[in-house]
């Protein structure tokens, strides 16, 4: 019985992934257009997870790009976006908001001075109303961390 206990904690615990996303379906969020959102789900693509795999390579975004009629440029914003809601916690407001604070990718997030990127994230979230609630040092810490664990980086 301890022997079972012991596995499944361990399961639970040790063989688990280390920073697995919440993934959204496309259909309850708002970071695409409702056509396009309705061209992706009718292809099987039906969450952010599903979308991220198809954007992570520069040679998925540039297919994506030419198969759905979306400029380069707003396709790599979205993937990046993505790449950000990789973070547990992280959903597609705060993920605008930490775009719209001048964090682009998982790397520039790694890499950020938490009580920098609070002042930076709580001065546009005043401007932009973003999020209903401000961040704070705990969450930003917390974002930070875990997107140190994130092992899928676009390209």
């Amino acid at each position: 019985m301890k022997l079972k206990i012991a596995l499944c904690l361990l399961f639970l615990f040790g063989a688990a992934p280390v920073a697995q996303a919440s993934h959204y379906d496309l259909l309850d969020i708002d970071i695409i257009s409702s056509d396009l959102t309705d061209k992706l789900v009718a292809a099987k693509i039906e969450n952010t997870e599903d979308l991220f795999s198809m954007l992570v390579t520069k040679a998925g975004r540039e297919d994506f790009s030419k198969k759905y009629n979306m400029p380069v440029a707003e396709v790599e914003k979205l993937g990046r976006k993505l790449e950000l809601m990789q973070i547990v916690g992280v959903g597609p407001k705060a993920a605008a908001l930490l775009q719209l604070s001048g964090i682009t990718s998982l790397k520039m997030l790694t890499e950020s001075k938490p009580e920098e990127l609070l002042e930076v994230l709580l001065r546009v979230n005043r401007e932009f109303a973003i999020t209903g609630v401000q961040p704070d040092l705990t969450v930003v810490r917390d974002w930070i961390e875990k997107s140190k664990k994130v092992v899928n980086h676009m390209e």
